[in-house]
């Protein structure tokens, strides 16, 4: 099963019970200054929906998010480091279609404030806008025209330098686009494709990772569809990772990787600032297992357990530092065994390609949902929650670098009811950004803002 948050698709899985396994998890070691800024509204006046969040080097924010009123609008509002948040401003208008979901807008940021922000308009196009550093949006770009097959699985991922790309899913197809720093949009490309109609082999994107060196790497699936007079299924499903590597404008196929199983391995990939990765995937056995790559490409390492959990899991995040410190995060629902959900971290090296116990980083909240994580690229971390209690709230702890410890959990939230987190951003000098939405004193759908300040 599938559910969206923030406008990503995440996916449950209901891992195998191991017998004989043990699983530590650890308890994190309270610490660190700082504290979160009282929320303010940022889509005053407006119906703010799944917003996207950025922080640059200097610690100015920028927002974006969906408006979709007599047209559907991406709106944008930004924070100087210091200042306070502006008005929001209009980045997109378009008559509202008839494809649904859309893919929510995702605003990612250089270091120096090169903004970015992508997103799937309801007619199935893929639209782009760029803001300079202390400037406006500009125009924003069909950058993907709705073709004959709709588009899914969209991931848009960029660098600390604005090399950027974007992977998805048509038809039979695994499709991407790229752009370097500074430089254009590339012709769409064909990382994997495969001949079936309604039966017979299939391909789809599970996940994308950018380096800072401008390497990217794209994981997905092969697998097979067998279909009778009144159901399909999909079957035999094998895990692929494929690599182009800054001006070499080809991508390599790993080859199959795991499987095939008889379920998608849902695997995330993360990139050091060298360009060495590592991906984790779910194995047919429930167990969350890792392979890494070296910086030029080449053969994936053989696979190591990163956890076997003995429960239904959400995976919110993996991400590396630009040292190749690797963290994963995910909801444990049914912790131990009990009616609780935590949210667990698990420390990694894309170097030794091994794995710290899982730490419970959620402190005493025993009923966590909708797990955000960011990773800056000196190691600094935030990690956001909502926790479900009689009078639900969204709690966050930081972490000051990849060794370092997770501060106390703390409520961020203030204003709002039925409110979710949204998005979330920190960059190497701890400053960050998180964006959470609930319906204001009007009953209007509101996007609030707050920030951390070291």
């Amino acid at each position: 099963m599938k559910l969206q948050v923030a406008g990503l698709w995440i996916k449950i899985t209901l891992a195998t019970l191991l017998v004989g396994v043990a699983i530590t998890f650890s308890a994190p070691a309270y610490a660190q200054a700082g504290a979160w800024t009282p929320p303010v509204a940022i889509s005053a006046g407006g119906q703010g929906w799944e917003a996207s969040g950025a922080i640059d080097g200097n610690a100015n924010s920028v927002a974006v998010w969906l408006d979709p009123t007599s047209q559907e609008q991406i709106k944008s509002s930004s924070e100087p480091a210091g200042g306070n948040w502006g008005t929001a401003t209009v980045v997109f208008s378009a008559i509202l279609g008839t494809e649904s979901p859309c893919d929510c807008p995702v605003v990612r940021i250089t270091t120096a404030g090169f903004a970015t922000a992508v997103w799937r308009d309801d007619s199935g196009n893929v639209f782009t806008a760029d803001r300079p550093p202390a400037s406006g949006w500009n125009p924003a770009k069909n950058l993907i025209p709705r073709g004959v097959s709709p588009i899914s699985n969209l991931f848009f991922v960029m660098n600390s330098l604005g090399d950027a790309a974007v992977v998805w899913t048509a038809g039979n197809s695994v499709l991407a686009v790229l752009r370097p720093a500074g430089a254009a949009w590339t012709a769409q490309e064909t990382i994997a494709t495969a001949t079936g109609t309604r039966s017979g082999p299939h391909v789809t994107a599970d996940h994308a990772g950018i380096s800072d060196d401008g390497a990217v790497i794209a994981t997905w699936e092969s697998f097979t569809i067998t279909c009778g007079t009144r159901s399909c299924s999909s079957s035999a499903f094998a895990l692929h990772a494929s690599r182009q590597n800054p001006g070499s404008g080809a991508w390599v196929d790993s080859g199959s990787l795991l499987g095939p199983d008889k379920a998608t391995h849902d695997a995330r990939v993360a990139l050091d600032s060298t360009g060495e990765a590592i991906l984790v995937a779910l194995s047919s056995s429930g167990a969350y297992t890792s392979a890494t790559q070296g910086a030029s490409g080449g053969a994936w390492s053989s696979f190591n357990t990163v956890v076997s959990p003995n429960d239904s899991t959400i995976v919110s995040a993996l991400a590396s530092d630009g040292a190749g410190h690797v963290t994963f995060v995910y909801e444990d629902i049914g912790f131990n065994g009990f009616n609780t959900s935590v949210a667990i971290a698990v420390n990694g090296s894309i170097s030794s390609n091994t794995w710290s116990s899982p730490i419970t980083v959620s402190g005493s909240d025993t009923s966590v949902a909708e797990v955000l994580f960011a990773l800056a690229p000196s190691g600094a971390a935030v990690t956001t929650w909502l926790s479900n209690t009689a009078t639900p709230e969204i709690h966050a702890a930081t972490r000051a670098s990849a060794t370092g410890s997770w501060s106390t959990p703390l409520k961020i939230s203030g204003p709002g009811t039925s409110i979710a987190p949204e998005g979330l951003a920190v960059n190497s000098s701890r400053d960050a950004l998180a964006i959470y939405s609930g319906y204001d004193v009007n009953s209007v759908h509101t996007e609030y803002a707050t920030n951390f300040k070291p």
